[in-house]
């Protein structure tokens, strides 16, 4: 059986997770925290490019990502450490390059360093976007249902 735990609040979720705070302030920002607390287990368990707030159009998702641009690298980092990867392995894996060609180094770097995506790469940003909204919609899920 599931039961809640006590995250009543966004200060409650960043001081419960180990995820950097500035992060999940970013995402929740982007959707809201209602919807947020609302879609975190849709979103954790079958991605958010099934249409949520704040990460559904390229526009959005792009500005979230340049802003959010050295959050996301740094989550990136630390991910790829813990699974014994690169970076640009761990993302080349992201579901979303499933049906197309992976992206190349190159666009990796450019798009967590610069900021930005190649103009005949795949897009990067929306990619690190969906990232970083699923790992915090993950890790509130992980806190908020356990067994």
């Amino acid at each position: 059986m599931k039961t809640q735990t006590a995250i009543k609040t966004l200060a409650d979720f960043c001081d419960a997770s180990h995820l950097n705070s500035a992060l999940i302030r970013a995402v929740v920002g982007q959707i809201g925290w209602e919807s947020f607390q609302e879609s975190a287990p849709d979103i954790a368990r079958h991605g958010i490019d099934g249409g949520f707030h704040g990460f559904i159009y390229n526009t959005d998702t792009e500005a979230f990502a340049k802003r959010n641009r050295g959050l996301i690298a740094e989550l990136a980092k630390n991910q790829a450490e813990e699974m014994g990867t690169t970076i640009t392995e761990m993302i080349q894996g992201f579901g979303c390059f499933r049906n197309g060609p992976k992206p190349t180094d190159e666009e990796i770097g450019t798009a967590l360093y610069a900021g930005k995506d190649l103009e005949d790469g795949c897009n990067m940003l929306n990619a690190l976007a969906w990232y970083a909204g699923e790992e915090v919609a993950r890790s509130f899920t992980d806190l908020t249902e356990q067994d």
